[in-house]
């Protein structure tokens, strides 16, 4: 018999080693980048639901507007000022919460919509803290909307109607500003 040698690593176990870490290595930076592509997808999918509510909800006021003109009921559209923007969606926003008050405001769970009765004003909690600064780049917790008298001035007569504008200082883009 002849006598063995202790094994050792040696060339091939180590070249295996190595392979196994770059792999490894490898699948951890591509699960990172997936995972900021998915949280970045989520952010916008967040942000096109918002839009798409405010949307509907100013095309809802100005078919309303329209109907109530058409029926000489100017004097109805004034009193639409302050109340509650989602009147004119066929389907409340998901996550709506009905009225509250500002204190029920602050402690909205995320992607929770509520008008705040007190402020007069549609209040929705984001899901995603870290996708708006306001404008002194403080962190947005919440974006909002009132219902707002449009004046016309002397020049055309006062009154002219009433728009959905923002309440705050933070907003997505334009197209939720408008």
């Amino acid at each position: 018999m002849t006598p063995h040698e202790p094994r050792t690593l040696g060339y091939y176990a180590a070249s295996h080693w190595f392979q196994s870490a770059v792999i490894f290595v490898l699948l951890a930076v591509l699960a990172l980048v997936l995972l900021r592509a998915l949280d970045e997808a989520e952010i916008r999918a967040e942000r096109q639901a918002v839009e798409l509510t405010v949307r509907n909800m100013r095309a809802g006021l100005q078919y309303a507007m329209s109907e109530a003109l058409m029926h000489q009921q100017e004097s109805e559209i004034a009193a639409w000022e302050g109340s509650d923007p989602t009147r004119w969606l066929q389907v409340r926003p998901a996550g709506y919460r009905g009225a509250c008050t500002s204190v029920e405001s602050k402690n909205l769970p995320e992607g929770a919509w509520c008008f705040e009765r007190d402020g007069r004003r549609l209040v929705y909690r984001l899901r995603a803290l870290m996708a708006l600064h306001g404008p002194e780049n403080e962190l947005c917790k919440e974006l909002s909307w009132r219902v707002a008298r449009v004046d016309g001035g002397a020049a055309h007569g006062g009154f002219i109607g009433v728009r959905i504008e923002p309440a705050s200082g933070c907003g997505f883009a334009d197209a939720v500003k408008k």
